[in-house]
């Protein structure tokens, strides 16, 4: 069967976001005998065990995965673009469209945040071998972007499932049991991370570690609602037209 441009667009995005959960492994996840220990909010002890390739391969992770992200959830907007042409159906749209273009912007940024705070914090203690003020000084530049990764995590994460909730409990999506329903409510960064990703933090080492890339794997997920959406599409002769906002 010939793929079409549309869902190659979409696996392109689930691809993306596996590159984000790849970078989420190589910055989090640690071995079974090393420090859980943390310093702060963000620095953790483990980072003085890690390569700094891990990292550095992280944001090249981050970066490429934040591209094809863009071109999936643009795929996936453009599908609800088409599907839901009713005026009270428009605001949520637009909705998915705020949420995923945050998504996109801040992406990097964010991701790159958390690296550079693990860098800062392992290469000032490799310099000046004091652990407390190297975690004091990774916290403190952690603490002036605190803000602005709030507002992203809130926009991209939050709105994106409050976006999706809604559709799906609207009926706007085409799911046709309470069960379908539930389960692609849980199709999104939020659920996935606090769901999936805190029951396996009771799991013992190495399975501990799947909560690493929890979040990054929801958003994954909301492309294969996509994927499921152009199916039905594709069934009742329906296409996406070009998007000309």
């Amino acid at each position: 069967m010939k793929m079409t441009r549309e869902r190659k667009a979409l696996i392109a995005g689930i691809i993306g976001c596996l590159l984000f959960v790849a970078g989420d492994f190589l910055y989090a996840a640690v071995g079974k005998d090393q420090s859980t220990e943390t310093f702060g909010l963000m620095v953790r002890a483990a980072y003085l065990d890690m390569a700094a390739w891990r990292m550095a391969a992280s944001i090249l992770c981050g970066v490429a995965g934040t591209g094809l992200y863009y071109v999936g959830f643009h795929q996936m907007y453009r599908l609800l673009d088409a599907r839901l042409r009713e005026p009270r159906q428009r605001k949520w749209v637009k909705g998915f469209r705020a949420a995923y273009l945050t998504g996109t912007v801040c992406w990097a940024y964010v991701h790159a945040m958390f690296m550079n705070t693990a860098l800062i914090f392992k290469f000032v203690y490799e310099v000046y071998g004091d652990v407390q003020a190297a975690a004091d000084i990774a916290n403190r530049v952690f603490a002036y972007n605190a803000v602005p990764m709030a507002a992203a995590f809130l926009l991209g994460d939050g709105g994106l499932f409050v976006v999706l909730a809604g559709m799906i409990w609207k009926g706007m999506l085409p799911l046709k049991t309470t069960a379908g329903r539930i389960l692609a409510t849980l199709c999104n960064p939020l659920m996935s991370a606090g769901v999936f990703g805190n029951l396996t933090t009771l799991l013992p080492w190495p399975l501990n570690q799947l909560d690493c890339g929890s979040e990054s794997l929801g958003h994954a997920l909301v492309l294969v609602l996509g994927l499921l959406l152009l199916r039905e599409m594709e069934k009742s002769g329906g296409t996406a037209d070009p998007v000309k906002e």
